[in-house]
Protein backbone atom coordinates (compact mmCIF):
# COMPACT_ATOMS: atom_id res chain seq x y z
CA UNK A 1 0.00 0.00 0.00
CA UNK A 2 1.17 3.39 -0.92
CA UNK A 3 1.61 6.03 1.62
CA UNK A 4 0.97 9.16 1.03
CA UNK A 5 2.81 12.21 2.62
CA UNK A 6 0.27 13.61 5.10
CA UNK A 7 -0.12 9.51 6.48
CA UNK A 8 3.65 9.81 6.63
CA UNK A 9 3.81 12.84 8.35
CA UNK A 10 0.86 11.44 10.92
CA UNK A 11 2.45 8.37 11.48
CA UNK A 12 5.69 10.18 12.37
CA UNK A 13 4.24 12.54 14.89
CA UNK A 14 2.58 10.08 16.48
CA UNK A 15 5.01 7.39 16.54
CA UNK A 16 8.00 9.55 17.68
CA UNK A 17 6.45 12.65 19.03
CA UNK A 18 4.93 11.90 22.16
CA UNK A 19 7.92 12.23 24.47
CA UNK A 20 9.67 15.40 22.41
CA UNK A 21 6.57 17.26 23.37
CA UNK A 22 8.52 17.89 26.41
CA UNK A 23 10.75 20.13 23.97
CA UNK A 24 7.51 22.69 23.67
CA UNK A 25 9.01 24.85 21.09
CA UNK A 26 6.10 26.88 19.93
CA UNK A 27 6.92 28.72 16.70
CA UNK A 28 9.41 31.53 17.79
CA UNK A 29 10.41 30.20 21.45
CA UNK A 30 14.25 29.29 20.51
CA UNK A 31 14.58 32.47 19.11
CA UNK A 32 14.88 33.94 22.33
CA UNK A 33 14.63 37.40 21.56
CA UNK A 34 17.38 37.40 19.05
CA UNK A 35 17.18 38.81 15.14
CA UNK A 36 19.61 38.69 11.98
CA UNK A 37 22.45 40.14 12.69
CA UNK A 38 25.39 40.85 10.21
CA UNK A 39 27.92 39.66 12.87
CA UNK A 40 26.60 37.49 15.43
CA UNK A 41 24.53 34.62 14.04
CA UNK A 42 20.87 34.21 15.60
CA UNK A 43 18.08 31.66 15.60
CA UNK A 44 15.30 31.90 13.28
CA UNK A 45 15.15 32.64 9.52
CA UNK A 46 13.79 35.79 6.73
CA UNK A 47 10.06 35.92 7.44
CA UNK A 48 9.77 33.84 10.23
CA UNK A 49 6.42 33.81 12.50
CA UNK A 50 7.01 36.10 15.18
CA UNK A 51 7.98 35.45 18.30
CA UNK A 52 6.29 36.89 21.46
CA UNK A 53 7.16 38.64 24.55
CA UNK A 54 3.61 38.41 26.28
CA UNK A 55 0.35 36.80 24.82
CA UNK A 56 -3.02 35.86 25.56
CA UNK A 57 -4.92 32.32 24.00
CA UNK A 58 -8.48 31.34 24.64
CA UNK A 59 -9.38 27.99 22.86
CA UNK A 60 -12.52 25.90 22.56
CA UNK A 61 -13.24 21.82 21.67
CA UNK A 62 -16.77 21.35 20.98
CA UNK A 63 -18.35 18.13 22.23
CA UNK A 64 -16.69 14.44 22.29
CA UNK A 65 -17.21 11.54 23.81
CA UNK A 66 -15.06 9.73 26.36
CA UNK A 67 -15.31 6.56 27.57
CA UNK A 68 -13.28 5.36 30.69
CA UNK A 69 -14.16 1.68 29.64
CA UNK A 70 -12.78 -1.27 31.91
CA UNK A 71 -9.91 1.03 33.07
CA UNK A 72 -11.20 3.67 35.31
CA UNK A 73 -15.20 3.14 34.98
CA UNK A 74 -17.81 5.46 34.42
CA UNK A 75 -19.43 4.54 31.17
CA UNK A 76 -19.21 7.06 28.35
CA UNK A 77 -19.42 10.17 28.93
CA UNK A 78 -20.57 13.33 26.92
CA UNK A 79 -18.44 16.26 27.00
CA UNK A 80 -20.36 19.05 25.72
CA UNK A 81 -16.76 21.22 25.22
CA UNK A 82 -13.64 21.69 26.65
CA UNK A 83 -12.09 25.33 27.21
CA UNK A 84 -8.38 26.67 27.64
CA UNK A 85 -7.15 30.06 28.06
CA UNK A 86 -3.24 31.05 28.51
CA UNK A 87 -1.27 33.95 29.45
CA UNK A 88 2.14 33.99 29.39
CA UNK A 89 5.30 36.51 28.87
CA UNK A 90 8.74 36.95 29.03
CA UNK A 91 11.26 39.75 30.23
CA UNK A 92 14.44 40.24 28.62
CA UNK A 93 17.07 40.40 31.63
CA UNK A 94 20.46 40.41 28.65
CA UNK A 95 20.06 42.00 25.66
CA UNK A 96 23.46 42.01 24.15
CA UNK A 97 24.80 41.23 20.11
CA UNK A 98 26.28 38.04 21.57
CA UNK A 99 24.66 37.07 24.91
CA UNK A 100 20.68 37.05 25.27
CA UNK A 101 19.10 35.94 28.51
CA UNK A 102 15.37 36.25 28.87
CA UNK A 103 12.97 34.85 32.47
CA UNK A 104 9.52 33.88 31.32
CA UNK A 105 6.42 32.41 32.86
CA UNK A 106 3.11 30.84 31.46
CA UNK A 107 -0.17 30.23 32.96
CA UNK A 108 -2.44 27.34 31.48
CA UNK A 109 -5.90 26.36 32.28
CA UNK A 110 -8.33 24.36 31.14
CA UNK A 111 -11.76 22.92 32.02
CA UNK A 112 -13.93 19.96 30.96
CA UNK A 113 -17.79 20.70 31.01
CA UNK A 114 -19.75 17.03 30.90
CA UNK A 115 -23.41 16.72 30.28
CA UNK A 116 -24.08 14.80 33.38
CA UNK A 117 -21.09 12.43 34.58
CA UNK A 118 -23.57 11.17 37.33
CA UNK A 119 -26.21 9.80 35.97
CA UNK A 120 -26.12 5.97 36.19
CA UNK A 121 -23.03 6.65 38.62
CA UNK A 122 -25.48 8.15 41.55
CA UNK A 123 -23.84 5.48 43.79
CA UNK A 124 -20.41 5.87 43.25
CA UNK A 125 -17.52 8.16 42.51
CA UNK A 126 -15.73 8.47 39.17
CA UNK A 127 -12.94 9.96 37.71
CA UNK A 128 -15.17 11.92 35.28
CA UNK A 129 -17.22 13.75 38.01
CA UNK A 130 -14.10 14.21 39.46
CA UNK A 131 -12.88 16.09 36.30
CA UNK A 132 -16.54 18.09 35.66
CA UNK A 133 -15.80 21.62 35.58
CA UNK A 134 -12.48 21.48 37.71
CA UNK A 135 -10.02 23.80 36.91
CA UNK A 136 -7.18 22.17 35.82
CA UNK A 137 -4.10 24.55 35.78
CA UNK A 138 -0.53 24.67 34.76
CA UNK A 139 2.11 27.20 36.05
CA UNK A 140 5.44 27.64 34.24
CA UNK A 141 8.48 29.16 35.40
CA UNK A 142 11.12 29.68 33.01
CA UNK A 143 14.96 30.94 31.92
CA UNK A 144 15.99 31.48 28.38
CA UNK A 145 19.80 31.36 27.50
CA UNK A 146 21.49 32.28 23.90
CA UNK A 147 25.16 32.54 23.09
CA UNK A 148 25.89 33.00 19.69
CA UNK A 149 30.11 31.68 19.06
CA UNK A 150 30.22 33.53 15.58
CA UNK A 151 28.42 34.65 12.53
CA UNK A 152 27.20 30.45 11.98
CA UNK A 153 27.20 28.65 14.87
CA UNK A 154 24.87 29.40 18.47
CA UNK A 155 23.52 27.63 21.82
CA UNK A 156 20.56 28.18 22.86
CA UNK A 157 18.59 26.76 26.26
CA UNK A 158 15.65 26.65 28.23
CA UNK A 159 15.44 25.38 31.99
CA UNK A 160 11.94 25.34 33.73
CA UNK A 161 9.55 24.25 36.72
CA UNK A 162 6.05 23.05 36.00
CA UNK A 163 3.04 23.18 38.54
CA UNK A 164 0.49 20.72 36.99
CA UNK A 165 -2.56 19.84 38.26
CA UNK A 166 -6.05 20.46 39.72
CA UNK A 167 -4.67 22.54 43.18
CA UNK A 168 -6.47 25.30 45.07
CA UNK A 169 -5.48 28.83 44.59
CA UNK A 170 -3.19 29.95 41.99
CA UNK A 171 -0.14 28.19 42.29
CA UNK A 172 1.33 25.41 44.37
CA UNK A 173 4.52 23.93 44.89
CA UNK A 174 4.02 21.10 46.10
CA UNK A 175 6.36 18.02 44.96
CA UNK A 176 3.06 16.35 43.72
CA UNK A 177 2.60 18.95 41.04
CA UNK A 178 6.36 19.57 40.12
CA UNK A 179 7.81 18.98 36.65
CA UNK A 180 11.41 19.68 36.11
CA UNK A 181 12.66 20.23 32.31
CA UNK A 182 15.52 21.54 30.80
CA UNK A 183 16.62 21.63 26.88
CA UNK A 184 19.92 22.72 25.20
CA UNK A 185 20.27 23.28 21.11
CA UNK A 186 23.42 24.29 19.37
CA UNK A 187 22.42 25.13 16.02
CA UNK A 188 23.94 26.73 12.49
CA UNK A 189 22.85 29.40 10.61
CA UNK A 190 23.62 28.50 6.75
CA UNK A 191 22.23 32.20 5.77
CA UNK A 192 19.62 34.19 6.77
CA UNK A 193 17.08 32.13 4.98
CA UNK A 194 18.30 28.74 6.14
CA UNK A 195 19.44 26.92 9.62
CA UNK A 196 19.42 23.42 11.28
CA UNK A 197 20.14 22.78 15.07
CA UNK A 198 20.29 19.29 16.87
CA UNK A 199 19.23 19.47 20.68
CA UNK A 200 18.40 17.21 23.46
CA UNK A 201 15.22 17.89 26.05
CA UNK A 202 15.18 16.37 30.17
CA UNK A 203 12.14 16.02 31.86
CA UNK A 204 11.59 15.28 35.43
CA UNK A 205 8.53 14.32 37.67
CA UNK A 206 6.36 12.15 39.65
CA UNK A 207 5.06 10.19 36.80
CA UNK A 208 8.71 9.68 34.08
CA UNK A 209 12.26 10.84 33.98
CA UNK A 210 12.70 11.24 30.34
CA UNK A 211 15.74 12.96 27.74
CA UNK A 212 14.97 12.99 24.05
CA UNK A 213 16.60 14.43 20.99
CA UNK A 214 15.24 16.68 18.83
CA UNK A 215 16.41 18.27 15.37
CA UNK A 216 15.14 21.83 13.92
CA UNK A 217 14.90 22.85 10.37
CA UNK A 218 13.86 26.17 9.13
CA UNK A 219 14.73 27.23 5.36
CA UNK A 220 13.09 30.41 3.86
CA UNK A 221 12.87 29.36 0.15
CA UNK A 222 11.82 33.03 -1.48
CA UNK A 223 9.84 35.88 0.28
CA UNK A 224 6.57 34.03 0.27
CA UNK A 225 7.32 30.10 1.32
CA UNK A 226 8.84 28.69 3.59
CA UNK A 227 9.05 25.96 6.41
CA UNK A 228 9.26 25.92 10.22
CA UNK A 229 9.78 22.66 11.79
CA UNK A 230 11.13 20.98 15.27
CA UNK A 231 10.96 17.35 14.42
CA UNK A 232 9.64 15.32 15.82
CA UNK A 233 7.12 17.70 17.83
CA UNK A 234 6.03 19.90 14.96
CA UNK A 235 6.09 20.70 11.36
CA UNK A 236 4.82 23.92 9.34
CA UNK A 237 4.30 25.43 5.87
CA UNK A 238 4.55 29.19 5.99
CA UNK A 239 3.15 31.51 3.65
CA UNK A 240 3.89 35.20 4.32
CA UNK A 241 1.32 38.06 3.06
CA UNK A 242 0.70 41.14 2.78
CA UNK A 243 2.38 44.32 1.81
CA UNK A 244 5.68 44.31 4.02
CA UNK A 245 5.52 40.10 4.50
CA UNK A 246 5.41 40.03 7.59
CA UNK A 247 1.33 38.64 7.96
CA UNK A 248 1.73 34.73 7.32
CA UNK A 249 -0.37 31.47 7.47
CA UNK A 250 0.84 28.20 8.64
CA UNK A 251 -0.36 25.09 7.91
CA UNK A 252 0.90 21.50 9.24
CA UNK A 253 0.62 19.35 12.44
CA UNK A 254 2.00 19.67 16.29
CA UNK A 255 2.20 17.23 18.74
CA UNK A 256 0.35 18.26 21.74
CA UNK A 257 1.00 16.88 25.56
CA UNK A 258 -0.98 17.62 28.71
CA UNK A 259 -0.08 16.46 31.99
CA UNK A 260 -1.59 16.65 35.13
CA UNK A 261 -2.39 15.76 39.03
CA UNK A 262 -5.19 14.97 40.42
CA UNK A 263 -5.21 15.54 44.19
CA UNK A 264 -8.80 14.31 46.04
CA UNK A 265 -7.93 14.99 49.24
CA UNK A 266 -10.23 16.64 51.08
CA UNK A 267 -12.14 17.08 47.53
CA UNK A 268 -15.38 15.29 48.29
CA UNK A 269 -13.93 12.04 46.21
CA UNK A 270 -11.90 10.37 49.10
CA UNK A 271 -12.99 7.01 47.25
CA UNK A 272 -10.83 7.50 44.77
CA UNK A 273 -7.21 7.64 45.14
CA UNK A 274 -4.47 10.26 43.38
CA UNK A 275 -4.24 10.19 39.73
CA UNK A 276 -2.06 11.33 37.12
CA UNK A 277 -3.39 12.06 33.42
CA UNK A 278 -1.98 12.19 30.48
CA UNK A 279 -3.59 13.79 27.18
CA UNK A 280 -1.33 13.27 24.06
CA UNK A 281 -2.56 14.04 20.66
CA UNK A 282 -1.94 15.74 17.22
CA UNK A 283 -3.22 18.76 16.18
CA UNK A 284 -3.47 19.64 12.36
CA UNK A 285 -4.39 23.39 12.33
CA UNK A 286 -4.12 26.50 10.00
CA UNK A 287 -2.83 29.65 11.75
CA UNK A 288 -2.99 33.12 10.29
CA UNK A 289 -0.66 35.77 12.01
CA UNK A 290 -1.58 39.48 11.43
CA UNK A 291 0.87 42.89 12.45
CA UNK A 292 -1.52 45.60 13.55
CA UNK A 293 1.20 47.91 14.87
CA UNK A 294 4.51 48.00 15.52
CA UNK A 295 4.06 46.15 18.98
CA UNK A 296 0.98 44.51 18.42
CA UNK A 297 -0.37 40.66 16.63
CA UNK A 298 -2.80 38.71 16.80
CA UNK A 299 -3.44 35.14 15.74
CA UNK A 300 -6.45 32.41 15.18
CA UNK A 301 -5.85 28.88 14.44
CA UNK A 302 -8.58 26.32 13.45
CA UNK A 303 -8.25 22.07 13.10
CA UNK A 304 -8.64 19.18 14.35
CA UNK A 305 -7.23 17.73 17.73
CA UNK A 306 -6.85 13.76 17.53
CA UNK A 307 -5.94 12.15 19.81
CA UNK A 308 -3.38 9.54 20.38
CA UNK A 309 -3.09 8.19 23.92
CA UNK A 310 -5.24 9.31 26.92
CA UNK A 311 -4.62 7.71 30.10
CA UNK A 312 -4.37 7.70 34.09
CA UNK A 313 -1.57 6.69 36.29
CA UNK A 314 -2.25 6.06 39.74
CA UNK A 315 -0.08 7.88 42.17
CA UNK A 316 0.64 4.42 44.41
CA UNK A 317 1.40 2.05 40.79
CA UNK A 318 2.72 4.65 38.88
CA UNK A 319 4.06 2.05 36.08
CA UNK A 320 -0.08 0.89 35.58
CA UNK A 321 -1.68 3.03 32.30
CA UNK A 322 -5.36 2.93 32.22
CA UNK A 323 -6.08 3.47 28.79
CA UNK A 324 -9.56 5.62 27.87
CA UNK A 325 -11.34 6.26 24.66
CA UNK A 326 -11.64 9.96 23.63
CA UNK A 327 -13.12 11.05 20.26
CA UNK A 328 -11.32 13.44 17.66
CA UNK A 329 -12.98 16.84 17.35
CA UNK A 330 -12.36 20.58 16.05
CA UNK A 331 -10.76 23.26 17.63
CA UNK A 332 -10.48 27.10 17.56
CA UNK A 333 -7.74 29.27 19.40
CA UNK A 334 -7.63 32.98 19.07
CA UNK A 335 -5.09 35.15 20.60
CA UNK A 336 -3.48 38.87 20.78
CA UNK A 337 0.38 38.93 21.86
CA UNK A 338 3.27 41.44 22.12
CA UNK A 339 6.40 41.60 20.33
CA UNK A 340 9.03 44.29 20.62
CA UNK A 341 10.19 46.43 17.19
CA UNK A 342 13.53 44.75 15.44
CA UNK A 343 15.32 48.28 16.29
CA UNK A 344 15.10 47.89 20.18
CA UNK A 345 16.85 44.20 19.88
CA UNK A 346 20.70 44.50 19.67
Amino acid sequence: MQIRPYQFLFLFLVIVAPASAQIELEQGNIEALTDDMPVWSRPGTRYRSQSRGLSVRYETQPEFYWNGGDAIGGGEQHVTHLEQFTFKFKIPLLNKPRVKALLGYEWDTEKYFFANPYEGYENEQTLFQLLDERRLKANKLSAYFTYSFDDRFYLSSRVRMSLNGDYQGLIDFGSLYRTYSAAVIYGKKVSMDEEWAVGVTYSNNKARQIALPFFVYNRTWNDRWGIQTALPGQAYLRRNVGERLLNNFLLGATFDSKYYALNTDGRGFEELQQYFLRNNGVRAMLQYEHNFAPWVWAFVQGGVFIPWQTRFNPADDIDLDLETSVGSRPFVRAGIFLAPPKDLIK
